[in-house]
């Protein structure tokens, strides 16, 4: 007989891979249609999270019951993460849903299956591979390893061929509780009735894990505001939302709890209403009483599915069905204007958040009263193993947790010692970059490419649009807090990603004083987002707009989003920078309005040639304009400028003289040659240069 400790280590590494294989498939979907804003039909590899439903055909049933069969399936499960060093993203999407599909075929035979303590250990296991996933996560400042570094992925590759290799060694062992038949082995001592609750509340849980508490960072981005009171920030606060997850595992064994379910469902739909509705800290700590009661229900609600007599394949059926409706209505209520009957999900967080809940809610009343422990309750289960593998079990949960506090509390002082390095200056750089979520327009992450792209620009401020990728369909990372660490920059992040925009991520050399997060008027399209600022400059204040208008095709949203903004404008000091995404045509409508009502200036008025990025200043000397080719890594260009703050904002003058030649002006305010020198319309190598008749200095 192994281990217990080796047992609940293997099985917690394939916890990890497995909740991987959730966080992974779910982007690559995503990624098609953000190509073509639009669905594509590769949608439908989704099918492969309702696989258990093979399960309820007898033949089938009793096919991945084999031992041959079961490893090959796990051999499957395993090795699909090795689509990560695929050669195209349509045969990653591939490989990945094949081991998604593997993936939970074997949990609905292993879970139900095999002696009690087996059951136990993997179904731990998995709830131990969130935590674990969470930790890594914490030490990669917010990315899964497993999907963005290749020497990480390859050796998650060979420890989970072991874990498996060992796995299918033991499948078998026990694997039929004493006096069942072959059929029967799925069968608990719950009542029929309770399985299609008890499938829906999994799906329900598993979903709102991913959505809120797939990254510790997320809680701070459902609850941030503008700058000096933001909320808290997600590194050190990560911290408090993993230590009530891992609390909240622990309420089950209080002695209370089986007695004051209902009043603590109440308590923990009271906190996710506050974690929607409420701002800053008040968020927050609601959704630090949310994680609480979402680790709490994970013991219960995974006892009372696999407690369930009905045959797994449906029990896990329904489960996943009501986890990827919930992930397409997540994307659905952002994405609503690219995708058929979006117009009833719009915005409509609060019903999914709201259908969540109350699904958990009915299990709770209506359920099945087991949890996870009616295991230890099993005829001539091994008590003595039982209780050593308990105490294993919340020994590695606890360290789990101290490993991931030691990280953020590195993290967080390697971070407060790289800001503030901005040196006393009088020019100011700004940028302005669609990132498209990190995501290259292959399907490859791009953050660590992306980073060094923009150290190399030495812009002082940057901000990033399409930059929310804190969604489960996007994979739950923070970039903004992994931009601002690597580059060592302040940041700022809004609207709060509950507010259903694409995101506006900045990131400053310099102090953020103030900032204000704006919901532009959207009637028809997107929700437009815009963020204002004030940044110390060495002493000197500049006020930033920042902004992401919607569609060109929602001529209205943009009308009104065009007003909205030149107000803001007009409302700000006498030196500003405007960096907006406007998809309108220079000259246009809604150009003129910034420029006439915003009382703004073009950097460059004679460049005809834009669509969407455009840079706008007041209060300022212009030195320099350019615009640097994307080279695959988004689908958009950076823009660039480069202005001077004047000692007297009001009597000074600023450049009118074009020069394109780099070697008639002062070198320190040269943009980086590494990107080349002027160049005439567009550039079409794969590198990244400047082109469209840049960069301009101005004399």
């Amino acid at each position: 007989m192994s281990s217990p400790w080796r047992d609940i280590l293997l099985e917690t590494l394939l916890g990890y891979v497995s909740w991987s294989l959730y966080h992974g498939l779910a982007p690559m979907i995503y990624y098609f249609p953000l190509q073509t804003l639009e669905l594509t039909g590769l949608e439908g590899f989704s099918i492969a999270f309702l696989s258990p439903i093979l399960l309820t055909i007898p033949p089938f049933w009793k096919l991945v019951n084999q031992k041959w069969m079961l490893g090959l399936l796990r051999v499957i499960t395993a090795s699909s993460i090795a689509s990560f060093h695929a050669p195209n993203a349509k045969l990653r999407l591939v490989v990945l849903a094949c081991g998604m599909a593997s993936l939970l075929i074997v949990q609905a035979v292993t879970w139900w299956s095999g002696s009690a303590l087996q059951r136990y250990l993997r179904i731990w296991g998995f709830i131990l591979g969130q935590i674990l996933l969470l930790v890594l996560r914490v030490w990669y400042t917010s990315l899964n390893p497993i999907w963005t570094y290749a020497i990480a992925n390859r050796v998650m590759l060979t420890l989970g061929a072991v874990a498996t290799l060992d796995r299918i060694g033991t499948d078998g062992d026990g694997s039929e509780p004493k006096g069942k038949k072959t059929g029967e082995v799925a069968k608990g001592v719950a009542s029929r009735r309770h399985w299609l609750l008890s499938g829906a509340a999994w799906g329900a849980l598993v979903f709102l894990t991913h959505w809120i508490f797939g990254e510790v960072s997320l809680v701070s981005r459902w609850a941030v505001s503008g700058h000096p009171q933001p909320g808290p920030d997600p590194n050190p606060f990560g911290g408090a939302v993993l230590l009530s997850l891992a609390s909240g595992l622990m309420l089950p064994a209080c002695s209370w709890f089986r007695d004051a379910r209902l009043i603590w469902w109440a308590a923990g739909a009271a906190s996710a209403a506050g974690l929607l509705y409420l701002r800053t800290w008040a968020a927050a700590v609601s959704g630090c009483v949310l994680a609480v009661f979402t680790g709490s229900m994970w013991p219960q609600v995974v006892g009372q599915l696999v407690s369930s007599e009905t045959n797994p394949g449906a029990t896990m059926t329904v489960a996943m069905l009501v986890y990827i409706l919930d992930v397409f209505f997540c994307a659905w209520c952002t994405a609503f204007k690219f995708v058929p009957g979006g117009v009833y999900a719009r915005e409509r967080s609060d019903v999914l958040l709201g259908t969540t809940m109350l699904i958990i809610g009915l299990n709770i009343l209506f359920g099945s009263k087991k949890n996870l422990d009616f295991l230890l309750q099993t005829k001539n289960s091994p008590k003595i193993l039982f209780r050593k593998s308990e105490k294993y079990l919340k020994l590695l949960l606890w360290l789990l947790v101290g490993v991931g506090l030691l990280g953020l509390g590195l993290r967080h002082k390697t971070y407060e010692r790289k800001l503030g390095k901005g040196a006393p200056t009088k020019e100011v750089s700004a940028a302005i970059w669609p990132l498209r979520f990190a995501y290259d327009n292959d399907g490859w992450s791009s953050l660590e490419r992306s980073a060094l792209l923009l150290k190399q620009t030495g812009a002082d401020f940057i901000t990033i649009l399409e930059s929310d990728a804190s969604k489960p369909f996007m994979g739950n990372n923070d970039l903004t807090m992994w931009l601002g660490e690597e580059l060592g920059f302040y940041t700022d992040f809004g609207p709060s990603t509950r507010d259903h925009t694409w995101g506006i991520m900045v990131l400053s050399r310099y102090p953020i004083v103030r900032s204000e997060h704006h919901l532009l008027p959207s009637p028809e399209g997107e929700i437009a987002p815009a963020i204002t600022l004030t940044v110390n400059i060495s002493g000197r204040l500049v006020d930033f707009v920042v902004t992401h208008f919607g569609n060109h095709e929602d001529d209205l949203d943009r009308k009104l989003q065009a007003i909205a903004v030149s107000k803001l404008l007009k409302n700000c000091s006498n030196q500003v920078i405007f960096l907006g995404y406007i998809t309108s045509a220079p000259g246009s409508r809604d150009y003129q309005q910034l420029i006439e009502h915003g009382n703004i200036k073009d950097i460059d008025s004679t460049d005809y040639d834009r669509w969407c990025e455009y840079i706008m200043y007041r209060g300022l000397i212009r030195l320099g304009y350019a615009r640097i080719s994307h080279a695959e890594l988004s689908d958009s260009e950076i823009q660039m400028a480069k202005f001077r703050i004047p000692d007297d904002p009001i009597n000074y003058t600023d450049n009118q003289n074009v020069v394109i030649d780099h070697r008639k002006v002062p070198e320190k305010i040269h943009f980086n040659p590494r990107f080349g020198t002027y160049k005439e319309g567009h550039n079409y190598e794969n590198n990244h240069h400047f082109h469209m008749n840049t960069p301009k200095y101005f004399l």
